[in-house]
């Protein structure tokens, strides 16, 4: 999001985007995209710099696209890849493998990307389409990224939300890594991370679709925190946000519905139910 406007992505044979006026609490625009040749696309992660330019994560087709808030497309990221059925994408800098996440920070676009254990699951690119070097899973060049679903970044540096791992790994804002977490409460319990969020006051709130979906909430040495009074009534959240007010966005029902919780914690709205707005645009 920036400023006032709020992006929602989303997929029906072709990627789509919904811009949504957080003060008014209504969409006021929308567009589409297809893939080359009009073909098959999708939309998963999205995320806005400063000059209001969208970037979009295209699963469908490794790249990650850039838009103008009219829904002009002013290129791409991720070098070109020649996927043939039955192929397999090479894990290297630069190649985007079904790009789920996107965040940005300054110049600098970060892309989560992968369905199994890749390498280069998290690519950095500078906002021009430069490739720059890719963040390293533990800091090791020979581990592996376990199919990251979510990334934050901001001033206290880059969260990924490394799903399969059940796991959320922070970097310096330079790509250094710094520390690791794990996502789940006992040891018997599958965590499966898919956003993450650091909120003003160094805690860190993730969405996990695991064995008990919901919203957690951490310390920045990832000790588990307990939720400050009643938990808002989020039903599998799947990604996070938040605006220069400290204010928390959550889109939960699968994709279907924001919320905003203030910055306590202590309260939701719903702003912006996408099946309604599906039905009525």
């Amino acid at each position: 999001m920036a400023g006032n406007l709020l992006c929602v992505a989303c997929s029906d044979a072709r990627g789509r985007v919904i811009l949504v006026d957080l003060e008014e609490r209504r969409p006021v625009s929308r567009f589409d995209y297809t893939g080359p040749g009009g073909g098959y696309a999708e939309a998963a992660g999205i995320a806005m710099d400063g000059e209001h330019s969208i970037f979009v994560a295209d699963p469908a087709n490794h790249v990650v696209r850039r838009f103008t808030l009219f829904g002009k497309e002013l290129g791409h990221l991720g070098l070109p890849v020649q996927a043939v059925p039955g192929g397999v994408l090479r894990d290297r800098v630069g190649v985007l493998h079904r790009p789920s996440g996107v965040a940005i920070l300054d110049d600098v676009v970060h892309v989560a990307c992968g369905e199994v254990g890749w390498r280069h699951g998290v690519q950095r690119f500078h906002r021009d389409g430069r490739v720059m070097r890719a963040l390293l899973a533990h800091g090791d060049p020979e581990r592996s990224f376990g199919a990251p679903r979510g990334i934050a970044a901001g001033p206290e540096g880059v969260f990924v939300a490394d799903t399969l791992h059940g796991e959320v790994q922070r970097f310096t804002t330079q790509g250094r890594y710094v520390s690791s977490f794990r996502v789940a409460v006992g040891d018997a319990e599958a965590a499966r991370p898919v956003a993450v969020q650091p909120l003003s006051d160094g805690r860190i709130l993730v969405a996990d679709a695991g064995d008990r979906p919901g919203l957690r909430l951490f310390g920045l040495d990832g000790r588990p925190l307990g939720w400050p009074g009643p938990e808002p009534a989020c039903d599998r959240p799947q990604a996070l946000c938040r605006d220069a007010r400290g204010s928390l966005y959550v889109l939960d029902r699968d994709g279907e519905r924001v919320q905003r919780l203030h910055r306590d914690l202590h309260c939701a709205t719903v702003v912006f139910d996408l099946a309604e707005f599906l039905h009525d645009f």
